[in-house]
């Protein structure tokens, strides 16, 4: 077998998991835009920094559970977390 034979179908698996990774960052992001709203009909800040330390710790608990780097992980939902913001902004 050769090489391309062999990683082929795992490709395909990570181009899966890709497509539903977006799909639930678009989830996540329509989600932050409706918390969006309520905060502005409370004129509350976009940034709620009590809420993203929170978040972060719970990301350091998944990161562990699911033998991650805690610092990658939390990089990555550190972007996550900057387009939710950056949507909820737009929307203001």
């Amino acid at each position: 077998m050769m090489f391309e034979d062999e990683v082929a179908p795992l490709r395909e698996e990570i181009d899966r998991l890709n497509r539903e990774i977006a799909a639930k960052i678009a989830e996540r992001v329509d989600i932050a835009i409706r918390i969006g709203s309520i905060k502005a009909k409370y004129n509350l800040p976009v940034v709620d920094e009590s809420r993203e330390v929170r978040v972060y710790e719970q990301v350091q608990k998944l990161a562990e559970q699911h033998n991650l780097s805690v610092e990658g992980l939390k990089r990555v939902f550190r972007e996550i977390i900057s387009l939710c913001v950056d949507a909820e902004k737009e929307k203001r």
